[in-house]
């Protein structure tokens, strides 16, 4: 083959496999991953190629044993798991994980809830979400970010399993609920703030980063209530500069050593 002769890339193929095997629309799909319409339209004509956590939705979506190509772009080995096509490395489960079924995002049946051996892969961004005052020292977007590891869940924890993304906490603005250096589950489908109201979010600045506190309205403001109550109320009722990013769901945490 010349030199001069540029390759096919095979995401687009797989993506059009994955929309025709659930009758959906790019537009649908953006939907369900929280990108936008563009972003999926540039990964079918093979110009942009999907995020590592792109990725993981999408073979969330897929199923077995398509899911294991995506899983496998987006970072994630499962050859090296024989005789598991579609095993998870996830450290701290001590589990045969070819017991669970990884399901795409849907909303969940009592079908789906009367089934144990479910489970959802969630990636852990190398992304942190402050809770004080000091932001960390560089703000990573999501669409930069990159996969850590990759988590897992059950399927009743996660109400739009291809929405869902872990990463870390840091602060003590949320003690005594969440503490510093914590895992935090964020469901990115839901961003209204008029829908999140008094739940837990992630907020994102466009020059400070990510915050994690309690969403409430006043009649003249939107603000951030931390569960430490040594910090005062932030105003994000600016749409220029603060924007919903989804709901903390639930997080995870270690003692802390002695």
């Amino acid at each position: 083959m010349p030199a001069h002769v540029k390759l096919k890339p095979e995401w687009p193929t797989r993506i059009a496999q994955l929309l025709r095997k659930h009758t959906l629309t790019q537009a649908a799909l953006a939907e369900r991953l929280g990108v936008s319409p563009a972003n999926v339209s540039r990964w079918m004509k093979g110009t942009h190629e999907p995020t590592g956590e792109a990725y993981v939705s999408l073979g969330n979506l897929a199923g077995s044993p398509e899911d294991v190509y995506f899983w496998e772009r987006a970072g994630i080995k499962p050859g090296s798991f024989p005789g598991i096509s579609s095993r998870i490395l996830a450290s701290s489960v001590r589990v045969k994980l070819s017991d669970f079924k990884f399901v795409f995002g849907q909303k969940l049946s009592r079908k789906m809830l009367a089934n144990k051996a479910n489970a959802v892969a969630i990636p852990l961004l190398n992304v942190t979400a402050y809770g004080d005052e000091v932001p960390p020292e560089q703000h990573v977007h999501l669409s930069e970010a990159t996969i850590e590891e990759v988590l897992t869940a059950p399927l009743e924890w996660c109400p739009h399993p291809s929405s869902m993304i872990c990463m870390h906490a840091a602060g003590d603005s949320m003690l005594p609920l969440i503490a510093p250096n914590a895992v935090v589950a964020v469901d990115i489908h839901v961003a209204d703030r008029t829908a999140l109201l008094g739940k837990i979010v992630l907020v994102s600045h466009r020059d400070l980063g990510f915050k994690i506190a309690r969403l409430q309205r006043l009649p003249s403001a939107d603000v951030l209530i931390s569960a430490n109550h040594k910090y005062l109320p932030i105003d994000i009722t600016a749409d220029s500069k603060w924007k919903i990013v989804g709901q903390v769901l639930w997080w995870v945490s270690r003692d802390p050593e002695v």
